[in-house]
């Protein structure tokens, strides 16, 4: 798989579409309340705020008229309501939204999601995260640049529709930007809610990854992480 420096928005992402190509849209979920530190199941059953339900279905909007799609979550709730909120954006009425645990807390990127968590108490997210991210390992996770690979893999083996919406986490989009030399990540300039990567199938030139984001004019400052 390719990578490319230019960042797209989900207006350029619809017009790739509308020239035939196929994309797998890997993105965080939308804005959601804050976690507590003592939740053991990382806010398994968190929704989404107001705002972020706006949000996902302004996301939506872009992508109306778009027949041929597959919605896949984290089965995390705040997940899954976010890929149904972009289908009711697109004008899909009860659609199916596929519970995927690669893109969740039991996929390519931890070998024990609860031993991460315990990580994380003991030494703060962040701390955690950067350490993974600028290091490549960290305990209780697997190696970045392998567990990316099988990410990628998985992804483009997934979108056999024209549109794959795969919906995730902050953590895992990090990772996987990063294990692909893409993207370098601080608490000061994080991943956004709806924001991710863009992998982009052509004929001609098979897959290549961008990193995404919604809509540039409303992406001019980087995101701050907030737990």
């Amino acid at each position: 798989m390719q990578t490319a420096t230019e960042t797209i928005d989900f207006s350029h992402i619809r017009s790739l579409l509308e020239h035939g190509h196929r994309v797998a849209l890997f993105i965080r979920h939308s804005e959601r309340p804050p976690i507590s530190p003592n939740d053991k199941e990382f806010g398994r059953t968190l929704g989404l705020t107001p705002f972020g339900i706006e949000l996902a279905r302004d996301a939506g909007h872009c992508f109306a008229g778009v027949g041929d799609v597959h919605f896949a979550a984290s089965p995390m709730n705040r997940c899954r309501l976010t890929a149904r909120h972009i289908a009711e954006g697109m004008g899909i009425e009860n659609p199916v939204v596929e519970d995927a645990d690669p893109l969740g807390v039991r996929g390519f990127y931890y070998e024990d999601p609860y031993a991460v968590q315990d990580m994380m108490r003991q030494q703060g997210y962040m701390a955690y995260m950067l350490d993974y991210l600028t290091n490549g390992i960290a305990p209780h996770s697997k190696p970045i640049g392998p567990a990316t690979q099988q990410m990628a893999e998985w992804l483009q083996n997934k979108t056999t529709a024209q549109l794959g919406v795969f919906v995730s986490h902050d953590i895992f989009i990090a990772s996987f930007l990063t294990g692909l030399n893409m993207r370098t990540y601080t608490a000061d300039n994080w991943v956004g809610f709806l924001h991710g990567a863009a992998l982009v199938h052509s004929p001609e030139n098979g897959w290549t990854c961008h990193a995404c984001v919604p809509d540039h004019a409303n992406n001019l400052e980087p995101s701050h992480f907030v737990h």
